[in-house]
C-alpha cells in the first residue's frame, strides 16, 4: 500500500513515516498541501495522511481537493495538533475518514489504516 504523508513538521513526518515504514507500507512525503497535490495528480496513492496547519495548500483544503477533484476516491486522515469539535466535525464532512491529534499514537494510526481498509 502506498501511502502520502503531507506534513511540514519534520520530526512529525518522521514519526509518521517510521510507524508507517515499519508496519510494510510505501510511504511517498510532501511538507505542504500543494507537493501534496502534484503527488496527486502524478502518481497512484491509496491512502493520504496529512496535517491541517501547512505552508501554502492546507491540509483541510487537500480533503476538499481529493474528494471533489480527484476521479478515485482516496480515503484521507488527519494528523494534528487541534483537537476542537468543530474542526473535526469539519474535517469529516469534507470527506476525511479518521483524524488523529498530536501527539498521536502509532498504534492507533496502524489501527486506524487498518479499519479503513477491512471497511472498504
Amino acid at each position: 500500500m502506498r501511502i502520502l504523508v503531507c506534513e511540514d513538521n519534520p520530526i512529525a513526518l518522521k514519526t509518521i513515516e517510521f510507524t508507517l515504514k515499519k508496519a510494510g507500507y510505501e510511504v511517498l512525503k510532501a511538507e505542504d498541501g500543494e507537493q501534496g497535490i502534484g503527488i496527486l495528480d502524478e502518481q497512484e496513492v491509496d491512502l493520504v495522511i496529512t496535517d491541517i496547519n501547512m505552508p501554502y495548500t492546507k491540509g483541510l483544503e487537500l480533503v476538499r481537493y481529493i474528494n471533489t477533484k480527484l476521479e478515485t476516491k482516496i480515503p484521507t486522515i488527519i494528523i494534528s495538533g487541534i483537537n476542537l469539535d468543530e474542526t473535526i466535525d469539519h474535517a469529516k464532512e469534507l470527506g476525511a475518514e479518521g483524524y488523529l491529534t498530536k501527539p498521536f499514537d502509532p498504534k492507533a494510526l496502524l489501527d486506524l489504516i487498518q479499519s479503513l481498509f477491512e471497511e472498504n
